[in-house]
């Protein structure tokens, strides 16, 4: 017997077709899914790609199909794009993106847009349209992208990219995720030069044409490795880094998730798959897979202190991690932001910065949990009635940014794994630490000496608001408290490059310097920015 998604899983595209057997879904329709998706934000020179996704159509086809694409700013219509598209559409998963230039009216300008998607479709012989998606119950508010007169803040040598996301090799009962290739163009479009696919390993192994039946054979996980090959070796300026987010037991016998960014050996992990009533004991545990990852592989602990509903804790034997399972020999580091700066990311912070004092080397990343969702994120609300619409999750709103170069799969899996990051939701800061003699150590790096002197390099725009505050943060193994120096950056707006001094006392222990930004009056969410960098390490006297 399948099991019930009781509470669905969250940040998703909706799958509506499935129901429990003689169980009524209102949100089940005798046609495919139809949506359409675009980038919260652009860069300046960037195009808006309208991604039209058809789901199901090998079910349900589409003898025809069509869209009008109208971009309004300021409440006037400035543009329209009408396209009739390939029909007819019977495949299980169809796309394609429509490309929306910036010319003409559009040209010069900038801010929130609101763009409108209107599809008209004849399904089963009978004339349909609908706008921006066919779900019943949902909002059908226009989707709304801020096309920005700036870039993403950066420093040179360093690259944004989100840290967790789904495609569409997750698809189950309730959710299906993006394609890899069009969610490229859409991350280019916003600045992005990275992702990491980290579907879940109980997706990973089911049949390519039933998601309730595995197949021995991982036809889903090979095809994705080799989807992944082909997109690395034809770009040059963005990589996608192959993952997997294993579901294994923690030490308290519960059911977490652990992210393997550039595996190629796939994991098992069933225990929380909600594929079988009370199967729920998971194949492999945190160490099982830390043990036996291949070498190059880097793990973090997905979404750690996120807490599991109350349903998920009972019937899929859900928990969370703790600081033990966050000690695990081989885990280098913890996604603690997930989509939103909310309570669970400052638990995550607070459980960082003890590890870090206990002296742990662990290092955090950002990630949004995205399953597809780049402008708005649609749930199941109550199975199988209603459908729930949030600004939170987006693909790519919460980044890590890396130090490396060149730009490469295997250069971003270094930065990974030694820290050579900070994570963001729009300014950037990097840290230097220069000794006495000279020697630089930037984030994950150890340096010696007895004097120092803190670079710090740093930008943000209007986007993402002018400098507000800065915290230079000292750590002293074995102590219970971090020591905060707080730097108010009154007046600063766009750019920052500062010296400061740092006072580092005479020990026989391990110290690290880590720091936080933070930038005020921007226009996306509640207008204030943040950056938290990993710490650089200073060795013993």
């Amino acid at each position: 017997m399948i099991f019930p998604p009781i509470i669905p899983i969250p940040f998703l595209y909706a799958e509506t077709h499935y129901r429990f057997k003689y169980f009524f879904s209102f949100l089940k329709k005798s046609e495919p899914e139809i949506l359409a998706d675009i980038p919260y934000r652009l860069d300046p020179d960037a195009a808006l790609p309208v991604l039209v996704l058809v789901k199901d159509s090998h079910r349900y086809p589409l003898q025809k199909f069509g869209v009008r694409i109208e971009v309004r700013w300021e409440g006037r219509t400035l543009a329209t794009i009408e396209k009739e598209l390939a029909a007819p559409i019977e495949e299980p998963l169809w796309w394609q993106i429509i490309v929306v230039s910036f010319a003409g009216e559009l040209a010069n300008v900038f801010g929130f847009l609101d763009i409108h998607t209107h599809f008209h479709y004849s399904v089963g012989g009978k004339e349909r349209s609908c706008k921006n998606d066919n779900y019943r119950s949902s909002s059908k508010k226009s989707l709304r992208v801020y096309r920005s007169a700036h870039e993403l803040p950066s420093v040179d040598g360093w690259v944004q990219g989100d840290t967790h996301i789904h495609s569409s090799y997750t698809d189950d009962q309730v959710e299906f995720g993006s394609p890899i290739t069009p969610s490229v163009e859409l991350s280019k479009a916003m600045g992005l030069s990275f992702f990491c696919v980290t579907d879940h390993s109980y997706d990973l192994d089911d049949r390519v044409d039933n998601y309730l039946v595995n197949d021995p054979g991982i036809p889903k996980w090979k095809a994705e490795q080799k989807e992944i090959d082909g997109i690395n070796s034809s770009q040059s300026d963005f990589v996608v880094v192959r993952g997997e987010e294993v579901s294994c037991f923690n030490r308290a016998h519960r059911n977490i998730h652990l992210l393997l960014w550039g595996t190629k050996s796939f994991f098992k992990g069933s225990g929380d798959s909600a594929e079988r009533w009370l199967r729920t004991k998971a194949e492999h545990t945190i160490a099982d897979v830390l043990s036996q990852k291949e070498k190059a592989v880097v793990a973090y602990a997905g979404h750690p202190t996120e807490r599991a509903p109350f349903f998920q804790w009972l019937l899929i034997r859900r928990g969370e991690w703790n600081i033990e399972d966050m000690s695990e020999e081989g885990l280098a580091g913890i996604q603690i932001l997930n989509g939103e700066a909310n309570e669970a990311f400052f638990r995550g912070l607070e459980c960082w910065t003890t590890l870090l004092l206990r002296g742990r080397r662990i290092f955090i990343s950002a990630g949004n949990d995205a399953h597809g969702n780049f402008n708005r994120f649609k749930q199941i609300g109550i199975p199988f009635f209603t459908i729930r619409e949030s600004q939170h999750q987006l693909f790519g709103k919460m980044r890590t940014a890396a130090g490396c170069a060149p730009l490469s799969e295997m250069s971003l899996l270094e930065s990974f794994r030694d820290g050579r990051t900070v994570i963001t939701n729009g300014p950037m800061v990097v840290p230097e630490l220069v000794n006495e003699r000279g020697d630089v150590a930037a984030p994950g790096q150890s340096i010696g000496g007895t004097r120092f002197q803190l670079h710090l390099l740093g930008s943000s725009s209007e986007e993402f608001g002018s400098f507000r505050e800065l915290r230079v943060i000292l750590g002293i193994v074995g102590f219970e408290r971090e020591q905060v120096t707080t730097k108010r950056l009154s007046g600063v707006s766009s750019s920052l490059d500062l010296n400061m001094n740092i006072d580092v006392p005479h020990r026989q222990t391990p110290l690290y310097v880590r720091v936080e930004l933070f930038t005020e009056k921007g226009v996306h969410d509640d207008g204030n920015g943040f950056c938290y960098t990993n710490p650089i390490w200073i060795r013993p006297q």
